[in-house]
């Protein structure tokens, strides 16, 4: 039977709802006049979430905000497997895109969630468990203020289906070893990664 080095974070409840763009923050969620929480706002994520098993060597790609240092990415639950990230780069170069802005477009991340200025691929070192699907569509305010902006997803066209993967409990501090090893990171440019990015 295989040990998952993070099976209590992925069993937590509150794991799928995340994976399915809910967010947890009690700042954010709806509450009555008393403060109790009616519901949580959910935006993102993915649809028709299943299980699946991450095995050691497996290579796994994230994209992330150049604020942030390399851990701080790496400890991050969103990532896409090495074939997905393949079929990103072909997405890009078949559309004159940089790999940055196909990122935004295939797996719908607006710039108010990140400037996607840093990419790291990762080894799997621990067997881990992970929520796989289909981006969902976006729906966030505009960072400027000036309104609502809507992200569709078009998972029903072929090219631009790419399946992302939500890892549980990554950035908790009690592994006993790191279960992913940061094996290269890439800066890229946060103004590229937004070039011909429409509020539309």
């Amino acid at each position: 039977m295989t040990n998952f080095a993070n099976a209590a974070a992925f069993d937590d409840p509150r794991s799928a709802l995340q994976a399915m763009g809910t967010n947890l923050s009690e700042n954010s969620a709806i509450v009555d006049a008393h403060g109790r929480v009616l519901a949580y706002a959910r935006t993102g994520g993915i649809i028709e979430k299943t299980r699946l098993e991450l095995n050691p060597n497996e290579t796994i790609y994230r994209f992330g905000s150049s604020a942030k240092s390399t851990t701080e990415v790496a400890r991050g639950g969103w990532w896409i497997q090495k074939r997905e990230f393949e079929k990103l780069l072909q997405f890009a170069n078949s559309h004159g895109l940089f790999v940055g802005l196909a990122m935004r477009l295939l797996c719908l991340v607006p710039p108010e969630w990140s400037d996607a200025g840093l990419l790291v691929r990762a080894r799997v070192v621990q067997s881990l468990l992970a929520w796989r699907g289909l981006a969902n569509s976006v729906i966030t305010p505009i960072a400027s203020g000036s309104g609502v902006f809507r992200m569709p997803h078009q998972n029903d066209i072929s090219a631009r289906r790419i399946h992302q993967i939500f890892i549980p409990g990554l950035g908790d501090a009690r592994f006993s070893e790191p279960p992913i090893s940061v094996e290269n990171v890439y800066h890229l440019d946060p103004n590229q990664s937004a070039q011909g990015f429409l509020y539309l």
